[in-house]
């Protein structure tokens, strides 16, 4: 059986696996398909190895500039390697594609805008507005997400939009889903707050739709003093009993969650997923997973790295 795991109290991931992990997303980015594709090239950038990602995607930009919604996602990368006008001028391409009401890829669009920190509303208000207003879950939530860059008063209200969906077992569950999602990313929920979430997660059937996404969300979202309570831990569990699972979401999902709060002792599992010793059975995905779990074995080795 060969070394992985831990190779000394200073360095816990050996250079080795870090180098493996590196070079296993780079091999995705190299070798697969748009979200895919996308998805590897955006952990390089995040876990600061971008090397040759801008000159791969620059040539993406020349063969699908026009395919929706493949495009969004080039553009996205490539906005995340530039600065000054450049940036701006991927920013304006995404942002247009969002204000053509007609357009196919709109709700890309705006979820991208929303990850890049954008707010769509100075440009176009009353195509913002509708959006907001739209009976497309998708539309509407990645709307409000956007919208929270607005200005200085828009992210508190986006960060109670999203935490009552959250929590609102009446509201459409594909908004519950989305705000999941889009609290990872604004946060803003308070430690009262979080224990409501973790217990309303933790009494939820095993089986209800969305489950695995909504623990992620509490193990991400939780404060150093929550991280020593036993509903922590509890929830910390449920998340990992989904660890068997042969499904492209429910392991994405748990490496998104190790990725910022994994320790050592979830090594060996990403390790597995990262070599694709007990694959789903399907390429494409198969390959999501490895990057995303070499992605969260990077961001552990990284935060442990800094606490021994």
């Amino acid at each position: 059986m060969s070394t992985f795991y831990i190779s000394s109290a200073a360095n816990p991931v050996s250079d080795s696996l870090k180098n493996e992990s590196v070079q296993a997303l780079r091999k995705v980015m190299q070798t697969q398909q748009e979200w895919v594709k996308v998805h590897a090239a955006e952990f390089l950038i995040w876990s600061g190895n971008p090397g040759g990602v801008k000159e791969i995607y620059e040539e993406e930009l020349q063969k699908f500039n026009d395919k929706s919604p493949y495009r969004i996602g080039i553009w996205r990368v490539l906005a995340q390697l530039s600065d000054g006008i450049e940036r701006k001028d991927y920013e304006q391409k995404v942002l247009h594609a969002f204000l053509d009401t007609s357009g196919k890829d709109r709700v890309h669009a705006v979820e991208t805008l929303g990850k890049l920190k954008l707010s769509p509303y100075h440009a176009a208000p009353d195509v913002t507005k509708a959006a907001l207003e739209s009976d497309n879950a998708a539309l509407c939530g990645y709307s409000n997400w956007a919208m929270a860059y607005t200005d200085h008063n828009a992210m508190p209200d986006a960060q109670k939009y999203f935490y009552k969906q959250l929590m609102n077992p009446a509201a459409d569950i594909t908004l519950r889903r989305i705000a999941a999602y889009v609290l990872r990313y604004i946060q803003g929920v308070s430690p009262a707050q979080w224990n409501e979430c973790a217990s309303y997660v933790m009494s939820m059937p095993n089986e209800a739709e969305g489950r695995i996404g909504f623990l992620t969300t509490v193990v991400m979202l939780a404060d150093e003093a929550s991280e020593k309570t036993d509903l922590y831990q509890s929830v910390y569990n449920a998340l990992l009993e989904y660890r068997t699972e042969k499904n492209k979401g429910v392991r994405i999902e748990l490496a998104n969650a190790l990725s910022v709060k994994g320790t050592g002792k979830d090594i060996a599992m990403l390790v597995e997923w990262m070599r694709n010793q007990t694959p789903t059975g399907i390429a494409s995905d198969d390959a999501d997973v490895q990057a995303s779990a070499a992605y969260a074995i990077l961001k552990i080795s990284e935060r442990l790295a800094t606490t021994n």
